[in-house]
């Protein structure tokens, strides 16, 4: 999905065991950085964490401050649900049904909602400096974390700046996170 959006290419390697079960949602142990916020304790990053709580779930899978910048740069593609018009009774009971079934998607960036590129990174400048217009982005707290804590926006600057360098590091940090994670459960 990626190169076929305009990124770049990424080779999947050969010989790459895949799972036969899914992964669990919980971890055996959570893991706290300073806040609230930075309580890890899912197999998958919450919206919630902030800029501790990233570095501690990216950190457990041995990712650099840059690489997992750059992934969330992924943002950018796509949509994702929105409870904006969502019934009552599927707000009491989030259920998978719910979710697929929502009355709303909204793109994370709506003038790349369907290309690959460094937008997210624009945006996210953008909204730091409330140049955002109603409707031009719909970030979640994670996504402005970026931008928030000074040792991750440096990461934004750049990729903001630079597709190329973005785009490279993406790639690499793509196979890096699939080479690690298709084939361990020790992060768990």
């Amino acid at each position: 999905a990626v190169e076929a959006t305009g990124g770049p290419p990424i080779t999947i390697r050969m010989g790459r065991v895949d799972a036969t079960q899914a992964d669990p949602e919980f971890l055996r142990k959570s893991r706290k950085a300073s806040t609230r916020r930075s309580i890890v304790k899912k197999t998958l990053p919450e919206a919630g964490l902030d800029s501790d709580g990233l570095r501690l779930y990216f950190g457990q899978l041995g990712f650099s401050e840059e690489e997992f910048v750059a992934l969330c740069g992924c943002h950018g593609l796509g949509r994702h649900v929105s409870l904006l018009g969502m019934p009552k009774e599927c707000l009491r009971n989030l259920t998978r049904t719910c979710l697929e079934e929502a009355p709303v998607l909204l793109p994370f960036v709506t003038k790349s909602v369907d290309t690959f590129d460094n937008s997210y990174f624009q945006f996210l400048l953008k909204w730091n400096k409330n140049e955002i217009k109603l409707g031009d982005v719909a970030f979640i707290p994670t996504d402005v974390d970026l931008v928030v804590d000074t040792g991750l926006k440096r990461w934004v600057d750049h990729f903001a700046e630079d597709q190329d360098a973005y785009f490279r590091v993406y790639s690499r940090t793509y196979q890096k996170l699939v080479d690690r994670t298709a084939t361990t459960r020790e992060r768990y």
